[in-house]
Parts: structure tokens; C-alpha cells; sequence
């Protein structure tokens, strides 16, 4: 503390909101440079690595970014306490639809065949230009959050020497038979014309996946050879039946065969039900779906399909089931897994109807050429109606996937694709998940490790245009060459890249030692490539800084919510294993998504949550460290928005600066100093004082609660045990220990002093600003100039008897409390002294009489006593821990008078912080009364009120205008 203890922190300083605050205390950081001193502090030998999953550019900080970056702050400054090197890179994820969809929105754009036409290179230098502008919104928002970052230092996924590493990881994965190119049934998205990924829509499931109605339709296929029978299938895609040239029954199930006289029905025995139009039809057979296979149809539409002896059959499958429809499932292999997978097997056609953006292919002979693959059910069911061939047709509501985003309906459909494997690599991802430290844990034994056990192949590539392009060149003649470094491009083009963006690398023609000329393939890599490759790309290795990178992998934490089990983890978990069998990440927290207020997710058109830059100037930005970190949303669980609850926390976070207040303001009042000329350090209090001796051995209790539990990542944990710790200072220690402030003890004094700027060091992680605002306040000249240079408290180890004191003292308390409880009964106010409090079956407290008087002063009585035989019905008792309280509520006229005298001093303190007085600024105290017993009590007690409220003189007077006490009968005046 300097000379006087309120020049650091000036009074109109202390008297500010918590917002106003942390601004100073943001100013102080940004003018001394106490991050970039931070990262100094340690040796960098000691790294704690810290990944920080890059956000888009230019979307705009919410709740779900700010939820992160408080945990994103925490541990990295509890780290660095714990004398580690943590350097905290920012980054910014550049590439893919989202970059590219809005440029298309600014442009006009409804389709990519409009980017074709616009040009390829204009796009990409839109796209640059958008992508340059970013989001000023950011810095704001991780400044006054609290966060340190280097974001004026950030990588780009569009950087060159980020895009060089990436294609270097593609070569890696090339040369290791990792990649490959095929033709498999992914998600589509007509409207960007590229595939997705199935991780990257189902990470936001409850976004991506939305209920729609769809036609659901059964339609008769003509068995061939077999006069007017049919076999009747259901789908949801009507439009898909253009492309059928199978069907697909399960062989143990039972199917049935109807007529009703012209014409006969095959479905599964279980689906008839569904079917009340055929009640009325005989049923004429039973047969197996074993005895159906083999069977050959006739094809619905007079499509472009080779009539060979694999199309038009039916076939086994077992994903043939009853649970809908009726057990027979057309097949088009060209729409869906399932289909695909038989198609393959059987070696059916793979029939192409539609074109790039969704639409059925012009040159087809039917109504629905030219038309938009949704657009198409219509026509389509009434071609069949008219044929006779639409059994039934009615809607149904189900979840259907939609671009994750543009929110155009998908498809699922067979696309040649760049894949990566992921089988051979699945028992070794499996194993190293087993060395992740997953908070909590179920997200890792059972989720992630679901999510690796039945991921398919990486469909890895795009057809788009602003991305990290695939470094694949192929020959005319299909001679193939894969390029992982800008040294191999000049070494095969004869010429310099410095950009690897399309459309340049696309002109660049390479000579293969055989002479041949080799052209790029189109396609540009999956932004999750780019993602999963932060770990190295941000670093530009292999190319430069190895060691840095191999010092600081695997990563020692991250953290991001839930949907990033399906994204950025998984990614990151697959390159790191394909490119070293290792995990990418040792220590993981996977937080939930916070939910409106409303209970529904967060929206602007709902309404449903409160803003949050108004929020942080309003509660100050701890209130909402403490808020989140202390929520079970930081557990993976998904909690509704709250704000009762984040004032709760800014009025805990006041308590705390209210306790810091009120030491600054007795240490003044007394002209008390802490300093240790000598040494320039807080002196330590040797008090033995039992509220002294308490409250020391709390404080280790919880900073080894805290820090323990920030060790294993567990910030709900460490954070709960915040409040309680603030409450026993603020509400059991300071209020127990009023009178020894009043009266200048030094002894109490210096253990506040201690326990504050000790408190201040061992909850700078979660509460950066507070634990700076004290320390400075309470630091010696040699102690570091800010809190986050220091090294994180060590806390001393609790013995038995420390446990078994602090056990006593919550004994005190909880009987303490069964007393008031008893008073409210009773009708009589703490102020009121009573006489006697009887403990009965209440062990180890008789003998400490120090916690004897410790319950009688809090209670208020004259005396405790433990236990007598004979009580008289003026006692009234209750049950508190396994002992029975008694309370004497008998009232004598000396108890009365008691009582009175300290409802003067509350009623002239009220009096004095009206008058907006200073405690101990003596004034002079003028009163008028028509009470004989007030009048007595104040003659009586002159001395003590005059010295306990800091009067000069106390005077009566006739008339007079000021406080009305006592319902009127006593009026006061301050008078300075």
C-alpha cells in the first residue's frame, strides 16, 4: 500500500460501477504492456501449448464466441501463475462457402454458374476484398472480456505460408495412400454446387437439420413375366424414381400378395395395416423376400438406362425393413447410401438426372426436364397417377438436411470427390483418444469415440473457388503428380508462386520429367482441411520453425462447444494421427450452447437474450466470467440465458470490492501503513486471534479447492468455490470483526490486508480485473507491478487440526443461524440482547471458549450455556446438526435498554451516511425528543455515543429539522 492507501484508487474511483473499473484497469494493461510482459515472464522452454480455434473473419462476436474466449483466458493466465510459457496466437479462418457465400449475396449471385460468368479471378479478388475488411467489433469485445490474445499477431487461412503447409499435409496423406479419388454418395448443396461433408452438417444438427413436409408416395412396379402384379415401394423422394433400376426386399421378412380380383400387390405381411385401402383385398399368398430376389420389374420411366441383366431386378438387402412403408425400398444408386452401396455391389447403372445446380437434365423427354429437383415431385406423381402406378400419395413431416450456409435443401447424391481414408487410421485414432482428458468425460468414452468408430472416408474436397487449392496436376493421359511444397511448383513450372489461390494456380502448367504437361484438377480443399491443420500451418512447418511447433505438440488444451465433436476435434484428431500417431490435444473442454432466456436457441427475432456489450458495460465483463465459468454450460450442458443470474454475480464481485473498501478506509481512518521499509513487502499479521486464525486457514482451503480444480480443467469446480470464500470474508470474518476495525486494531488490519492481496493473487485467473485492481492497491515496491506477473500462490496443506477447527467454526455458524430462525419466531430482531442460549448434544465447542464467545456475540445474548436440566416455558428450541437449541425470549428492562441503545447507533450511522460523511469524520449531533426513556438512554450513554458515532457534541434542541428516528419520537441533525 502507498503512503496513503487511497492514492492508487482515488475515492471517486472506488465509488465507481464495476464497468468503469475494469476500464482502468484495462488501461493500466495496454499502457505498461503487462501481457507482452507476461509472455516474458517464463521461460519458453516451459510452453503450455494452447490452440485457439480460428473464428470466421468477419462474423461478429456473440455469446457462443465470448462463452469460449473466457475459458480461452482462464487457463492460459492460470498457466502462465504456474510459471509457464503460454503463447496465445490468434487466428482468423478465411477460406470456404462462408467467405464466399456472402461475396455472392454482395454480387447478386444466385447460382455458381453466375460466378463462371462473373470470372473466376474477379471472384477471388471480391472475395479477397471482403475478407480483408474483418470485423472491428472483435477487439472491443475481447478487450473488455478480459481476454489476452495476440490478435495485432494473427495467422490467416489465406496467408501463403498457411496455405504451403496445407498442401504439404495433402502430400503427406498422398504419399501414404491416404488419398484417393472416387465416386461415392455424399450431401450435395445445389445452390453452392459443391459436396459436404456429413460432420459438417450434422455438427449443428438441430440448426442444419430442419422439419420439412414432403410428399411420401407408393408406387406399383410390374413384376415381369408374372400378369398384372405388382410389388409395391414407398418413398419420401418422388423425384428420385426417374433414376430407379432396383428394388430392394430384406429375405426374412414375410411378404404377402393381395387382389382384389384385376390386379395383385406385393408388400411385407407388417406393412399391410398401414394399408387400410386393401382390407377389402383377398389376400392370395405368402412368400419370403428370399423367394422375390432375382425378380425382374419393369422400369418406371423410359430413361437412359442400359437394360442389362443387373438393372431392373429386385435384390437382398437388409436395411429393407417394416418400420414404414412397405418393406420394399427403391433403389436409384445415383440418391442415397444404401442405394449407392447395393448398386455398387451388383454392378447396377449409375444414371445422372440432374445437372450441378439441382435441376433434371434438359435433354430428357418429360415434363420435369428443366425443372429444380423439388420442383419436380409434382409432375412426376401425376404421371404416375395417370399410369395407374400411384398406389397412394400423402405428406409427411421429417428432419431433412439443409445447407449449413446458404439453407438450401441437400441431396444426397454419387459425386466423384477427393477422399481421404479414414479406416486404416481408425483403431490407432481410437487408441490415442484414450490419452485425451476430456472435460467432462462422457464427451470422449462416448461421443468422439462413437464419432471415430463409424466416421466414413473424408470426402475432402470442393468444387468452389476461394480455398487452399488441391496440389494435384494430372497429364492428358492420366499420368498423375501431387506438389506439397512452392520449391516443387517452381522446380515443375520454371516459375515463382507467390499466390496459390485460383485462379492463378490453375493456369500454372507443369512438365513432368516425362516430358508431359500436367494440368491442375479444379477443386480446392474442404475448409475443415485448413482448420485441422492449424497445429502446423500456423507455425509454416515444415518449412520453417520445427522445433517451435514440435515443442508445442500435442496442444495442452483447447476448447470450443459441443458441435466441434463432429468438427474441429475430430479433424484435428484425424491429421494429427494420419501425419504422426499422435493426438492432437491433450486436455479438452467441450462446453454446451447457451440457450435463450426463452429456453429456445438464441435469435434476433425471438428476442430471447439480452445484448451483449450492453451486458458487459452494465454487470462489467467478471460478471460474466464468473457467470459462464461457474455454469454447467462449461460441462457440455445447454442452460437457458440469464441474467438474475449474472447480477448475482456482479453483487458478488461488488462484495469483494466493498471488502477492499473497507479496509483502505479503517487503514486510513487509523493512519495504519503495511509496509516493511526493509523489505518493500506486505507485512504478514501474527495475529492469533481466533477470527484471524480462521479466516488464514480458509483461504488455503480455497486456494487449494481453486487451483486443484483448474489443475484437471474443471472450471465450474474451481469457480463455485469463489463465492462462498468472498461470503465468509465479507458476511463471518469483517462483520464479526467490526468493532476491532473501528478501533484501529492493527493486528486485524494487517490480516485483511493479507488475505486480500493473497485472495488477489489466487483469483487473477478468473477474475482478472478485481484481482488487479486490489493487488496494485496493496503491493509492496519490490512486488511485481501487476498480479499476472506474479507466480500463483502456493497453498499451505491443511492438518488435522486446521480441518477439525474449520469444522468448528461452520458448527459456530450453523448454530448461530438456528438462533436467529428462533428469533424470527420469537418476533425479536438481532438487535435485541437477550439473556441465555442453551446448547444441548453439542460436542467439542465448551471447552473453546473463544468460539463460545464467538456464538454468543453473533447470537446476541448475554450468556450460552451448555445444557441445564430444568428450562421454563419462556425457551423455545430447535434442531440444528444433531444438537437442539434452546432461546431464553425473556425480556428484562436492562435487555430492553440494550436493545434501544443499539437501534440509536444503527439509526445515527444511517443518519451519518445520508449526510454522506466519511467514517470517522467527526461532526457535531443535534437531537430533539418527546420520549422520557430516550431522553434518559442518551443522557446515560453520552460517552459511548459520542465516542462509537464520532460526535464532537452532542446537544438538545427545541426545534429542529433532520432524521426522524424511532417513528418519530427522536429527531437528529448532523451538523459539521
Amino acid at each position: 500500500m502507498a503512503k496513503s492507501p487511497t492514492k492508487k484508487h482515488p475515492q471517486d474511483l472506488l465509488n465507481r460501477s464495476l464497468f468503469e473499473k475494469e476500464e482502468e484497469v484495462l488501461g493500466f494493461w495496454k499502457k505498461n504492456k503487462i501481457f507482452e510482459k507476461s509472455l516474458r515472464k517464463n521461460p519458453k522452454s516451459r510452453i503450455f501449448s494452447f490452440y485457439d480455434g480460428p473464428p470466421f473473419i468477419t462474423g461478429m462476436p456473440h455469446y457462443g464466441t465470448l462463452l469460449p474466449s473466457i475459458a480461452k483466458d482462464i487457463i492460459p493466465r492460470y498457466q502462465t501463475m504456474r510459471g509457464r510459457y503460454v503463447p496465445r496466437v490468434w487466428g482468423w479462418d478465411v477460406h470456404g462457402l462462408p467467405a464466399e457465400n456472402k461475396v455472392e449475396e454482395q454480387l447478386g449471385f444466385r447460382v455458381k454458374k453466375d460466378i463462371e460468368r462473373y470470372g473466376v479471378g474477379n471472384f477471388i479478388k471480391a472475395a479477397r476484398q471482403y475478407v480483408s475488411q474483418g470485423s472491428k467489433d472483435w477487439r472491443w469485445y475481447i478487450d473488455h472480456i478480459g481476454r489476452w490474445a495476440e490478435i495485432d499477431k494473427p495467422y490467416r487461412t489465406d496467408d501463403l505460408n498457411y496455405m504451403e503447409s496445407v498442401i504439404w499435409a495433402f502430400k503427406q496423406l498422398y504419399d501414404k495412400g491416404l488419398i484417393y479419388k472416387g465416386r461415392r454418395v455424399s450431401l450435395y448443396c445445389p445452390r453452392c454446387a459443391t459436396p459436404l461433408s456429413k460432420f459438417e452438417v450434422t455438427m449443428d444438427a438441430d440448426e442444419n437439420y430442419r422439419n420439412v413436409a414432403d410428399p411420401a408416395v407408393t408406387i406399383a412396379f410390374q413384376l415381369k413375366g408374372v400378369p398384372d402384379t405388382y410389388v409395391l415401394a414407398w418413398t419420401t423422394t418422388p423425384w428420385t424414381l426417374p433414376a430407379n433400376n432396383g428394388l430392394a426386399v430384406n429375405p426374412r421378412i414375410k411378404y404377402v400378395t393381395v387382389s382384389n380380383g384385376a390386379k395383385k400387390y406385393i408388400l411385407a405381411e407388417k406393412a399391410l395395416e398401414r394399408y387400410p385401402e386393401l382390407k377389402n383385398w383377398k389376400r392370395v399368398g405368402t412368400i419370403t423376400g428370399k423367394s422375390l430376389i432375382g425378380k425382374s420389374f419393369a422400369p418406371l420411366f423410359d430413361a437412359d438406362i442400359e437394360k442389362n441383366e443387373t438393372n431392373y431386378k429386385i435384390w437382398g438387402a437388409s436395411f429393407a425393413n417394416t418400420d414404414e412403408g412397405t418393406g420394399v425400398v427403391h433403389i436409384a444408386p445415383g440418391f442415397g447410401e444404401d442405394d449407392f452401396n447395393l448398386g455398387s455391389a451388383h454392378k447396377l447403372n449409375l444414371p445422372t438426372i440432374l445437372d450441378e445446380d439441382g435441376k433434371f437434365l434438359e435433354h430428357f423427354n418429360y415434363p420435369w426436364a428443366g425443372l429444380y429437383f423439388k420442383k419436380a415431385d409434382g409432375p412426376i406423381m401425376e404421371d404416375l397417377e395417370e399410369r395407374g402406378l400411384l398406389v397412394r400419395k400423402e405428406t409427411i413431416t421429417h428432419a431433412y438436411p439443409h445447407c449449413w450456409r446458404c439453407t438450401t435443401p441437400l441431396i444426397y447424391m454419387a459425386q466423384d470427390s477427393w477422399f481421404m481414408k479414414i479406416g486404416p487410421l481408425r483403431q490407432q485414432m481410437l487408441k490415442t483418444n484414450d490419452r485425451i482428458n476430456w472435460v467432462p468425460p462422457h464427451f470422449g468414452v462416448k461421443r468422439f469415440k462413437y464419432n471415430i468408430g463409424n466416421a466414413p472416408d473424408w470426402s475432402i474436397s470442393r468444387t468452389r473457388y476461394w480455398g487452399v487449392p488441391i496440389p494435384v496436376w494430372e497429364t492428358r493421359d492420366g499420368e498423375r503428380v501431387v506438389v506439397g511444397s512452392l520449391a516443387e511448383l517452381k522446380q515443375l513450372s520454371g516459375r515463382t508462386v507467390r499466390d496459390l489461390h485460383r485462379p492463378g494456380i490453375d493456369e500454372l502448367i507443369l512438365t513432368l520429367p516425362s516430358g508431359k504437361k500436367a494440368y491442375r484438377v479444379k477443386e480446392v480443399l474442404d475448409v475443415w482441411f485448413e482448420s485441422g491443420s492449424m497445429p502446423f500451418a500456423q507455425d509454416h512447418y515444415p518449412f520453417e520453425n520445427k522445433q517451435k511447433f514440435e515443442s508445442g505438440f500435442p496442444a495442452d488444451f483447447i476448447v470450443e462447444y459441443t458441435g466441434q465433436l463432429r468438427g474441429w476435434f475430430y479433424y484435428l484428431h484425424v491429421l494429427a494421427n494420419a501425419l504422426w500417431g499422435k493426438p492432437a490435444f491433450t486436455n479438452v473442454i467441450t462446453t454446451g450452447v447457451l440457450m435463450g432466456t426463452d429456453g429456445r436457441k438464441m435469435s434476433k427475432n425471438y428476442g430471447n437474450y439480452p445484448d451483449p456489450r450492453q451486458i458487459i458495460e452494465k454487470y462489467g465483463a467478471e460478471a460474466l466470467r464468473l457467470y459462464f465459468s461457474a455454469s454447467k454450460v462449461m460441462l457440455g450442458e445447454d442452460p437457458n440465458m440469464s441474467e438474475e443470474d449474472i447480477r448475482e454475480a456482479r453483487n458478488t464481485i461488488n462484495i469483494l470490492h466493498n471488502t477492499h473498501k473497507y479496509l483502505l478506509t479503517y487503514a486510513d481512518l487509523h493512519h495504519w501503513r503495511p509496509l516493511d521499509a526493509a523489505r518493500g513487502k506486505p507485512a504478514k499479521s501474527a495475529s492469533k486471534h481466533i477470527l484471524d486464525k480462521w479466516i488464514k486457514i480458509r483461504l488455503e482451503q480455497f486456494i487449494r479447492d481453486y487451483s486443484t480444480s483448474l489443475d484437471v480443467f474443471d472450471l465450474p469446480k474451481s469457480t463455485r468455490a469463489i463465492q462462498p470464500f468472498i461470503e465468509d470474508l465479507s458476511t463471518w470474518y469483517i462483520r464479526r470483526s467490526r468493532d476491532r476495525f473501528a478501533g484501529g486494531d492493527k493486528l486485524a488490519l494487517a490480516t485483511l490486508h493479507q488475505i486480500l492481496f493473497r485472495l488477489s493473487q489466487a483469483v487473477a485467473p478468473t477474475l482478472p480485473f478485481t484481482a488487479d485492481y486490489i493487488y496494485r492497491a496493496l503491493r509492496g515496491a519490490k512486488d511485481p507491478q501487476s498480479v499476472h506477473l506474479c507466480d500463483y500462490p502456493k497453498h499451505k496443506p491443511l492438518s488435522a487440526a486446521d480441518r477439525k477447527f474449520l469444522e468448528k467454526m461452520a458448527l459456530v455458524r450453523t448454530l448461530s443461524s438456528a438462533v436467529h430462525t428462533l428469533r424470527a419466531k420469537a418476533k425479536q430482531p438481532l438487535r435485541q440482547r437477550l439473556a441465555t442460549v442453551v446448547l444441548k448434544d453439542v460436542q467439542g465447542l465448551k471447552e473453546n471458549k473463544e468460539l463460545v464467545e464467538l456464538l454468543r456475540g453473533e447470537t446476541n445474548v448475554g450468556t450460552v450455556v451448555f445444557y441445564a436440566k430444568r428450562l421454563d416455558k419462556n425457551f423455545i428450541s430447535t434442531k440444528a446438526d444433531g444438537a437442539t437449541v434452546y432461546l431464553d425470549k425473556t425480556l428484562t428492562k436492562e435487555l430492553v435498554a440494550e436493545g434501544l441503545l443499539r437501534e440509536l447507533m444503527r439509526g445515527l450511522q444511517d443518519a451519518r451516511k445520508k449526510a454522506g460523511l466519511n467514517v470517522g469524520q467527526e461532526v457535531n449531533l443535534v437531537y430533539k425528543t418527546s420520549s422520557r426513556e430516550l431522553l434518559d438512554l442518551i443522557n446515560r450513554e453520552a460517552d459511548y455515543i459520542q465516542k462509537a458515532g464520532y460526535f464532537r457534541n452532542i446537544k438538545q434542541e427545541k426545534a429542529i429539522q433532520g432524521e426522524e428516528l424511532f417513528k418519530g419520537l427522536l429527531t437528529v441533525a448532523i451538523q459539521e
